[in-house]
Parts: C-alpha cells; structure tokens; sequence
C-alpha cells in the first residue's frame, strides 16, 4: 500500500507539470483533443490584437469584442467536413431545436429554426412549422428548401463526416451509396413546412437534431462558395448571433454581431478567438486582462491556482463525457466474467481522479456520464477491492495472475499515458502484469477498428443529449462493439439495445436503457467505468451572463454574454 500510496503522490505532482485537454464533443479519444493534435503550428499572435480597435490587418474594429482563446487553429467552419472544430460554427449557424439546460443542471429540447413540430403515433413522422421570420445573414430567407438541402448536403458533399446523424432518415443509405440523388425522407410541404420520415421509430431523433452537425445552411450562399464555404468567411452563411468576418490563420478568428438576428441581436458587438498554444501565455493573458476567458483543462498545471486567485469568477459545468477502459472479450482471459469484474475491482478510479484531476469530476458506474438524460444515480456501485479481485481471479483459475497489454496511442496526452502507468502499478497489486505498448495514432485506430486491439482507455464525449449517443456506439450490434475492440458477444442484449431506440414512451425507453446498463456493466461487466470530468473556466471580472454549452465540447456559445464597463 505504500508504494501505491508514493506513486500516486508522484502522478499528482507530476501532473501539476502538464497541460491537458478535453477531448471533442461526440468523438472517442484515447486521450487526446482535436485542438491538441492540430497544436504546435502557430505563430506569435499579438497579444493585446484584439482591445486595440483594429484585428490585425483586417480592418475590423474590435472596441468592446470579447477575447477568447483556442490552442490550436481550427481546420474549417464547415460542420458537414469536421466533428470537431465547433468553436465558431456554435455562433456562426442555429439548427430546426436547440438543447436548453436549467440551473439545477435538467435539460430539454427547445424549439428554434423550427417553432413547434408533430410526431406521427407510430413515432416514423416529424412535421417541423419552421420560422418564416428569419433570414441568413446575406439577407436571404430562410425556408423549408434550406433544410433539404442542408441533409442531402451533408450524405453527399466530398469528403463529408457526420452522416450517421441522418442513418434513421428514409433514403439516406441510398443518398450515400450514390444509387439515390434526393433524400426522400424529407420533403418540402411548403415554404415553412418540412417532414422527415424515418426508416424506424428513433426515439433520440429530436436530441440528434441539435448536434453541430445538423446546423443549417443558405442553400443559396453554400452552393455559390464551393468549396470555400467555411474556408472563406465572406462565403460562409448562417442564421446565427454572430457573422463570421475574418479569419487569420494560426493568428486569431473574428466574429462580428449579426444585427438583425431573430432572436434579437446578442450584447456582445463581437468575439476575438486568439490562436495561443502556449498555456503559460494564455496564462499571462488572462491575469493581464488580455482574455475574457480561459479553459482551464488546458492549463491543468494552474487549476488550483486559478481556483485559490479568482474563487468568484469559476464557472463550471459537467462534461457530459465519460471515459472507460476496455477489455477484448476476444482476448485471454477476459472471456471469464470473474476476470472481467476482477479487473473492475483492481482500480482505484477515485484515486486516479484526485491524483491527475484534483479530484474535480466523478467516478462513474455505468455508460451514462452525469449530466446526460437517462443518468442514473441510484445504480449498481463498483467497489475498488483488490483482495476481492484476487479472490475472483483464483476462483477462475488465475491465482497467479496473468499477462495482459495496455494499448497507448502515441498521440495520447501526457495525463492519458500516466493514467495508463497507474492502472498498471494497481493491476499488480492483485497479480495482473499489464505491459504497455505504445502504437502510432494510425496503427491504434486501424487495429481497434478490426477488432484486435487489446485494452485501452479512452474518452467519449456526447454528440447529443441522450443515452442512445452512448449505448448504441458500443453496444448497438455485433459490428460497432467489434470496431471498438470490445467484441461483447452476446447478441440478446445488443438486440435489445437496438430495439430501445424505437420505444416512444420516453419513461419505458430510459427504464430500459437502465436495465441494460445494469446487465452490461454490472453483469457483465463488459468495460470498467473511470470517472466524468467537470469542465472548469475562469472569466474576466468584466463578463457577465456565460453559460456553459450543456454538451461535453469546449466550444463556447457566446450569445447572451455582455461585458461591463
């Protein structure tokens, strides 16, 4: 117990050392973010750039903008051609319903581009009355044809991502194999009317109707950009708070307020997105009042500084992501339940969290992290026992333990491959030698996608607020527990996990997707539950009225915000 005891306090005090940070919203990571692998480029920005009056050399007046940061450049704001880069297409575009959260932390789905809807009893039909009083910020109107052509945009344009947001749309299979050249799920009613008809009931539907991914385009504006459309902002069109006016790569984003945005126009006249990767000067900057705000996963090494220095100007909010460590069912011995639930056992996840986290999230229990609908509270609670673990281990023959691989992407943060060399030091303790092996990015997702890749410990983040996001990406059938190197095998419950999603009583769906947390993890015990993280920020004393998105990305919504004099 010492020695766990010192090596422990040895993580804690080198994690006071590394920067960390969060994985991208909807996207499994071994440890590391979209805004980390794109880090490391940049160039020097100018510090103060954006309280100066002019941004740069683009000859927009910045008086009054708010100053917010990213460590790394985004790739383009084109949400159809990225699952991860949101921080500028959140308050560039609105989508048909938005997530709304409430103070105890309760979410619901609210109506925007899209003022009321109807669901058909047998839960295959959405008819959506959509607003006929908002216009792009080009000055087109908005209308139904907008919304066909944002969906059939998004299953077919080049190099496209996010199309399984659509798999439940009538024709969208068609649409992405090429043998269709219209969706023919969804269809124009009239000018402001649009119906979506699904190939099966989706009881999550409306909740993946809020993903970034679905945010809506100009028809018009897109098809005359090309492929400039989110490259160039001038080209790059939405309904949103604010106009994205220019973009100086490497260097800083601008967005500028969109006057006649149909909510009302946003306090803020606009935001400054600096490029800094460089913690220590985001760091800088924020106590020389040079920033707004500052993410504090990314200067992990100042977090109890920040929270000592500026108790009153924290805001945090759950990460709605959970991460989880794997075990092969293909793979000797994890084909054995009592070695399944003895490795579960042999890790301290409340140790791990408060050595490298400060002890600023939760252990979790199942799939569903906190703050997602469907969180279960009151669920089946995994003890960290590791003489019960040894006793589980003989009881299936391994008294002497066994060999076993921990797979590392080589990409992974420093806080992943740490985490890593604990759960190694505490799997020893009741007789697992865990080795670990370091793969490139490349090799890593190429053999987890083949199903052959040992345990790994990863991070998944929620695209949208509902179990579904979670469930169904491991366990929804044989092929998406394969390509994540899970291989659960039995086909019952993933049966069961695919017919959940057509259950239209939203109490009868939730009460189910509890039962199969409670038999795959509880169980089962098909992968062990580390912890959920909470997403911290420190603000200016000059901001007022920020809000965390509800989602477990970074990207900020910044409308509603307002600075004081």
């Amino acid at each position: 117990m010492m020695k766990k005891r010192l090596s422990l306090a040895l993580a804690a005090t080198m994690a006071l050392s590394m920067a960390v940070t969060g994985c991208g919203g909807g996207k499994d990571a071994s440890g590391t973010s979209a805004a980390e692998n794109g880090a490391g480029t940049s160039g020097e920005t100018t510090a103060a750039s954006g309280n100066t009056g002019e941004a740069g050399d683009i000859g927009i007046d910045t008086t009054g903008f708010f100053l917010s940061v990213l460590n790394a450049d985004i790739q383009t704001v084109d949400v159809q051609k990225t699952s991860k880069d949101y921080a500028v297409p959140m308050n560039v575009f609105d989508r048909l319903v938005e997530i709304e959260v409430d103070g105890q932390g309760n979410s619901k789905i609210v109506p925007s581009l899209a003022k009321d809807w109807d669901i058909s009893g047998d839960g295959l039909e959405y008819t959506f009355h959509l607003r006929d009083d908002v216009k792009f910020q080009n000055g087109n109107d908005f209308t139904a044809e907008d919304v066909l052509y944002t969906f059939e945009r998004l299953l077919t344009v080049e190099g496209g991502v996010n199309t399984e947001l659509l798999d439940q749309v009538k024709g969208a299979a068609e649409m992405i194999d090429g043998s269709a050249q219209t969706l023919e799920g969804v269809e124009v009613v009239d000018s402001y009317t649009v119906k979506i008809t699904l190939t099966e009931p989706f009881a999550a539907f409306l909740s993946c109707l809020t993903a970034p991914g679905l945010s809506i385009f100009d028809s018009e504006a897109t098809k005359a950009a090309g492929d400039q459309f989110g490259m160039d902002p001038a080209a790059t069109v939405g309904t949103g708070p604010f106009r994205f006016a220019a973009w100086s790569f490497n260097s800083q984003l601008v967005l500028v307020r969109n006057e006649n945005y149909w909510k009302g126009a946003a306090p803020l006249p606009g935001v400054v997105i600096k490029i800094i990767p460089d913690t220590e000067t985001q760091t800088m900057m924020f106590e020389n009042g040079e920033l707004d705000i500052i993410d504090l996963d990314f200067v992990t090494d100042a977090t109890d500084r920040f929270l000592e220095t500026y108790p009153d100007q924290i805001v945090s909010g759950p990460r709605v992501g959970i991460t989880y460590l794997t075990m092969n069912f293909n793979i000797e011995p994890f084909q054995d339940v009592k070695v399944r639930k003895a490795f579960q056992m042999a890790i301290d996840r409340q140790a791990i969290l408060d050595a490298l986290y400060g002890g600023r999230g939760q252990v979790e229990q199942g799939i569903y992290p906190f703050g997602l609908i469907g969180y279960n509270e009151g669920q089946t609670k995994i003890s960290y026992d590791p003489e019960g673990a040894k006793a589980l281990l003989a009881e299936a023959g391994y008294a002497d333990g066994f060999s076993m691989e921990l797979a590392a992407d080589s990409s992974s943060s420093d806080t992943a491959i740490m985490t890593l060399e604990i759960i190694k030091e505490q799997l020893a303790e009741v007789g697992i030698e865990a080795n670990i092996k370091n793969y490139d990015e490349s090799t890593w997702l190429e053999t987890r996608k083949s199903g052959e890749l040992s345990s790994f410990l990863s991070t998944w983040t929620a695209d949208f607020n509902d179990p579904e996001n979670f469930i169904y990406t491991f366990f929804g059938n044989e092929e998406k527990t394969k390509i994540r190197s899970i291989n659960y095998p039995d086909t019952a419950v993933m049966d069961r996990v695919g017919a959940a999603r057509g259950i239209v009583n939203e109490d009868e769906r939730l009460a189910e997707y509890r039962s199969l947390e409670e038999k795959l993890i509880h169980e089962d015990a098909a992968w062990v539950p580390m912890y959920s993280r909470t997403h911290l920020w420190a603000v200016s004393k000059r901001v007022q009225d920020f809000k965390p998105v509800w989602s477990g990305v970074s990207d900020l919504v910044y409308y509603g915000v307002s600075l004081s004099e």
